[in-house]
């Protein structure tokens, strides 16, 4: 009679248990992060997924974008953009494999191409933080390291560049795209001008990658009985004659190539540019001169002629007693002369 009541007792326990069905922990997707917010056509963006189950059990995580390529990698994967512009959804779910599972999605912009570069001061070549860049209508802010980036679909043509900063001169200059650009990234650097001080003329040369190496020149009238000649080798004073220096001879591309007139004299300043590396052509390097006068930064903007020969681009002349600049813009086979 007591075994059957054992028995009896047995059997009632295991149907009890039968009827229970044990719980499954929930799976929690803490964060799902990418290395790029903002991405160029063809860029690869590495995606990381970080979740737990409560239960300890096993996790698989499933990947999958709305375009463009996924490469998973457990946790991880490498997502390809694809060769259009917009905003695109990359999504990991994650489930233990017995009922439980969580997703999350994230949005990364592919854009058609990025123009970048670095704004420094013209005077002593050092990065601009804060600086406003605009390019066609775009802007956006550079970063402590004088860096700017904007996103713009890459193509041919001329582009318009406005760029302001306190106590600085605005810039307003232009760069082309030519026609056979391939790549979907364009660099142009340039340079802002402080403010000049009254009384003061001060000349900016900016250019492109090549030729790495243009020279800045100014030959001056007579002061205090003799002419002076500034150029690299001989890059002047400004507490005593010429009053004028080369603040700047950069000789790696981009600029600034600089020159401030401190104090001017009666006669005619001559302002030219030499070619000095061998590689490239003044019409290859897009030059720009900005001519600041004190204390609106009124002057000029010169831009280097397409057409022409030589390694001397004679930019202008300077009156020395008002002010007054006379364009020359020409490119020849030898050095200017007063």
């Amino acid at each position: 009679m007591k075994l059957y009541n054992y028995i009896s007792l047995f059997f009632l326990v295991l149907l009890i248990l039968s009827g229970c069905e044990m719980k499954n922990g929930p799976v929690e997707l803490i964060s799902l992060v990418a290395s790029d917010s903002v991405a160029r056509s063809g860029d690869i963006v590495i995606l990381s997924c970080e979740a737990q189950d409560v239960d300890g059990d096993k996790l698989a995580y499933n990947w999958s974008a709305s375009s463009g390529e996924i490469a998973p990698d457990g946790d991880t994967a490498r997502w390809t953009a694809p060769n259009k512009s917009g905003y695109f959804h990359v999504t990991c779910k994650v489930d233990d494999g017995i009922g439980a599972s969580d997703a999350a999605s994230i949005s990364i912009r592919v854009v058609g191409g990025v123009i970048q570069g670095i704004v420094t001061n013209a005077v002593n070549g050092t990065p601009i933080e804060g600086a406003t860049v605009t390019i066609n209508e775009t802007n956006t802010i550079t970063d402590s390291s004088g860096t700017y980036n904007i996103y713009l679909a890459i193509q041919s043509g001329v582009y318009q560049v406005s760029s302001t900063m306190d106590s600085f001169c605005p810039y307003n200059g232009t760069f082309e795209i030519p026609e056979d650009f391939t790549s979907n990234l364009y660099t142009f650097s340039y340079s802002l001008s402080p403010i000049p001080e009254p009384g003061e003329i001060r000349m900016v040369l900016n250019w492109g990658s090549e030729p790495s190496d243009l020279d800045s020149h100014l030959k001056t009238p007579s002061i205090e009985g003799q002419s002076y000649h500034i150029s690299y080798s001989n890059r002047g004073s400004t507490d005593s004659p010429p009053y004028a220096i080369l603040d700047i001879d950069d000789t790696n591309g981009y600029g600034p190539e600089t020159v401030t007139i401190r104090q001017s004299f009666s006669g005619t300043y001559v302002y030219y540019i030499y070619q000095y590396s061998l590689s490239g052509s003044f019409p290859d390097s897009k030059g720009t001169v900005q001519i600041y006068n004190s204390p609106d930064c009124s002057g000029e903007t010169i831009t280097v002629p397409d057409d022409g020969s030589g390694r001397y681009w004679y930019v202008c002349n300077i009156d020395g007693e008002n002010g007054e600049i006379t364009i020359i813009n020409q490119v020849q086979n030898s050095e200017p002369s007063l």
